[in-house]
């Protein structure tokens, strides 16, 4: 999975940059990474992330698989 090609097709139909994509991203990651709600942190539990919170780059895979794979999605 090539998530530039991602980013930059995002880019493309919303008429800005990747890196205006990708900065956009992380900041909604990161909001929602500081949820206290606990089934939010239940959910963030599952994804598999390097650091001390999760990038595009964790996230977007994740979400594939598990469009891909609906029986195991995200409650």
């Amino acid at each position: 999975m090539n998530i530039d090609k991602i980013i930059k097709q995002v880019a493309k139909i919303h008429n800005t940059t990747p890196e205006e994509v990708y900065t956009e991203m992380q900041i909604a990651l990161d909001a929602a990474f500081q949820s206290k709600d606990p089934e939010v942190q239940k959910e963030w539990a599952k994804i598999p992330f390097k650091g001390d919170h999760p990038t595009p780059e964790d996230v977007i895979p994740y979400l594939v698989g598990q469009l891909k794979n609906p029986k195991e999605a995200v409650s």
